[in-house]
C-alpha cells in the first residue's frame, strides 16, 4: 500500500470515529445513595481486538463476559472489532487515541515502531509472564530485550484435510511434495476437488504464497528482503523461479471460481466437503468448525522435498498490550485482564473458541488431529511471517504482484515484475 493511500484511508477513518464518537475508556460513577455516600467508580475500557475470524472473536467475547462477572464492582471491558483493524489501530495510534487495551503483534516491524514511539507499556516485571511458553516469550521480545506484549497464541500456515475423504480414497499425510501432488492426482481422478483457494483479496493470497514460499525455500524470505537494499536479483533465480513453478502446478488443482470466491467461502466450501484440502491458517480453524461442527478436520504442514527440508510458517498470533499512555485506572484494568486472560481455565476458552494452539503453558491443545503440525512447531524448521522482516508497504506490493502472477501463469514476468516492485515500493 503506497503512503499516500494510507494517509487518505487514515484521515478518512479519523474522521468516522469524530462522527461515532469513539472512545477509549472512561470512568463511570453511580448515583449517591440516600445517605450521600458516594458508590463504587467503575473503570470501563476499550479492548481493540484485530481478529477477523469468528472463532477468536467468540473466544474473546467469552472471557471478557467472565473478566466483566468477576470484576463488576471495579472494572468492565466493551471488546471493539472493526473492519481492517490494523489501518484503524494505525490510524488511531497517529492521532493519539490510543484504546487502553489492545492486541496486536510483537515480531512486527510495525510493533517494534509502536514500542519505540512509548505506545505499549512494559510488562517485563509481571508475575503472569510467567505462565507464557519460554520461546513464545523470546520470540516476542522487543530489540531492548523488553516485554511489551503477553503472547496468547502461536499462529500457523498449513494444510487443512478432511481426513474422511483421505480415508475413503486410501491417502495418507503426504510427507513430501512429490507425494502431495500424488495425492491431488488421485483425488482429481476421483472426481473430487483436492483444494479450494481464495485469490479475491491481496491479503489471503499473500498469506497463501507466505505459506509456499517458506516451505518451498530455505531462505526466500531473506531472498525478497535483499532485492530492498540492493544485493538481491529475483531475476534468473532458480531457488524463486523452482518455488513459483510450485505455487502454479499446486493452485491448478484448485476451483476456478478462486478470484470470486471471498476467504469465507473458502472455508465454508472446505468446511461442507466441496474440496478435500484447503491451505490456510490457524485463524481459521474455529470458524470452519462454526461452518460444520461434525467435519473430521485434520491439519499438516505444506510438505517440501523431504520432512526434514519442510518449514513451517508460524509465528505469534495474538498478543494483548496496555497502553503506557492510559490513566493509571485503565492501565490497571488492562492489566487485570491479561492477568485473568493467562489463567488456565480463560486461556483454555479462548484457545478452544480460537482454534490455535496456545502460547500459555498450563493450556492442553485438545485436537490430536493438529499433531503434525504442533510436532513440527517443537521440532522446526521455522519461519516468522514477512511483517517481522519487510515493512508494510513492501509487503503489500509483494501480494498485489503474486496475485496478477495467479492470474497470468508466467514465472518469468513474475519474478521481473517482483523485482521491479520491490525496489520501487523500498524507495517510497
Amino acid at each position: 500500500m503506497k503512503k499516500r493511500s494510507v494517509m487518505v484511508s487514515s484521515v478518512s477513518l479519523l474522521c468516522l470515529f469524530a462522527v461515532l464518537g469513539v472512545l477509549n475508556g472512561c470512568e463511570k460513577q453511580t448515583a449517591s445513595d440516600a445517605g450521600g455516600t458516594a458508590r463504587n467508580v467503575i473503570t470501563t475500557i476499550e479492548f481493540f481486538q484485530q481478529k477477523m475470524e469468528e472463532g477468536p472473536q467468540r473466544g474473546y467475547q467469552q472471557v471478557v463476559d467472565r473478566y466483566n462477572a468477576e470484576f463488576a464492582d471495579k472494572y468492565k471491558i466493551e471488546l471493539n472489532t472493526v473492519p481492517d483493524a490494523g489501518t484503524v489501530l494505525t490510524a488511531r495510534v497517529v492521532s493519539g487515541d490510543i484504546p487502553p487495551l489492545f492486541s496486536d503483534y510483537p515480531t512486527q516491524l510495525q510493533f517494534k515502531e509502536k514500542v519505540r514511539n512509548g505506545i505499549p507499556q512494559d510488562i517485563s516485571n509481571e508475575s503472569f509472564m510467567s505462565r507464557v511458553n519460554p520461546p513464545a516469550v523470546l520470540m516476542s521480545k522487543a530489540p531492548d530485550n523488553r516485554d511489551y506484549a503477553m503472547p496468547l497464541s502461536h499462529n500457523f500456515m498449513a494444510v487443512y484435510y478432511n481426513i474422511d475423504i483421505f480415508n475413503a480414497n486410501g491417502i495418507a499425510i503426504p510427507a513430501t511434495y512429490d507425494e502431495f501432488i500424488a495425492a491431488c492426482k488421485k483425488l482429481q481422478a476421483a472426481n473430487i476437488q483436492p483444494l479450494v483457494f481464495t485469490f479475491a483479496t491481496p491479503g489471503r493470497v499473500g498469506h497463501m504464497f507466505q505459506a509456499m514460499n517458506a516451505s518451498w525455500t530455505a531462505d526466500g524470505v531473506e531472498r525478497l528482503a535483499a532485492v530492498m537494499d540492493g544485493s538481491g536479483n529475483l531475476q534468473g533465480d532458480e531457488v524463486m523461479s523452482r518455488m513459483a513453478s510450485r505455487v502454479l502446478e499446486v493452485t491448478s488443482y484448485g476451483n476456478t471460481d478462486a478470484f470470486a470466491l471471498p476467504d469465507t467461502g473458502m472455508w465454508e466450501n472446505f468446511a461442507n466437503g466441496q474440496a478435500a484440502m484447503c491451505v490456510t491458517g490457524s485463524y481459521a480453524r474455529g470458524t470452519i468448525q462454526l461452518a460444520n461442527a461434525n467435519l473430521n478436520m485434520g491439519v499438516f504442514p505444506l510438505p517440501n522435498d523431504t520432512p526434514e527440508t519442510t518449514t513451517l510458517l508460524s509465528g505469534i498470533d495474538a498478543a494483548l498490550c496496555v497502553s503506557a499512555r492510559a490513566p493509571d485506572a485503565q492501565k490497571a484494568a488492562g492489566l487485570a485482564f491479561l492477568e485473568f486472560i493467562s489463567r488456565t481455565e480463560n486461556a483454555q476458552i479462548f484457545c478452544d473458541s480460537d482454534g490455535a494452539p496456545s502460547a500459555i503453558t498450563a493450556v492442553t491443545y485438545q485436537d490430536s488431529r493438529v499433531d503434525p503440525v504442533i510436532n513440527k512447531m517443537r521440532v522446526g524448521p521455522l519461519h516468522d511471517w514477512f511483517a517481522s522482516t519487510i515493512p508494510g508497504n513492501v509487503q503489500n506490493e509483494i501480494y498485489n504482484v503474486v496475485q496478477q502472477f495467479l492470474m497470468d501463469k508466467n514465472v518469468d514476468s513474475f519474478l521481473t515484475q517482483l523485482q521491479q516492485s520491490i525496489v520501487t515500493a523500498s524507495a517510497n
